[in-house]
């Protein structure tokens, strides 16, 4: 009499599959934390040149009685309304993401309120923790 042949995975194999999509899983959340983080620090950043654009030519056009328009806080968590002074002063003015994964990656946009140019701080400049260098041009 022939006995039937089991099929399917024993314990072992399952186990080791678990442990292999765990060390893969422990590997790729914090790179995509990371990855989210700065893809937000992005968003903010694009969000602080386009409002610094039009903030910057109302403060220019309108002189001393000129408001500039209330900034949009979607991509970041806080946005500063430039004044008058500033604008003739060319302080800077700073932005802050909103916070999306690793803290160390969070880097507040550092805009000119006279220029309109805007950047992501610099190594350390910006967020929690510090850590890995940031980019961005003025523009």
């Amino acid at each position: 009499m022939k006995r039937a042949q089991q099929q399917g995975f024993t314990l072992i194999e399952l186990m080791i599959v678990v442990a292999i999509i765990g060390i893969l899983a422990a590997i790729a959340l914090p790179a995509y934390q990371n990855y989210t983080q700065r893809g937000a620090n992005g968003a903010c950043l694009a969000e602080a040149r386009s409002y610094m654009g039009s903030a910057v030519a109302d403060l220019a056009l309108g002189g001393a009685a000129a408001v500039a328009p209330t900034p949009p806080n979607v991509a970041c968590a806080t946005s500063p309304t430039p004044t008058y002074a500033q604008h003739i002063a060319g302080d800077n003015v700073t932005f802050v993401p909103r916070a999306r994964g690793a803290s160390a990656e969070l880097r507040n946009v550092t805009c000119n309120a006279g220029t309109g140019s805007c950047d992501l701080a610099a190594a350390g400049g910006g967020g929690a923790a510090g850590g890995a260098a940031g980019g961005g041009t003025g523009g």
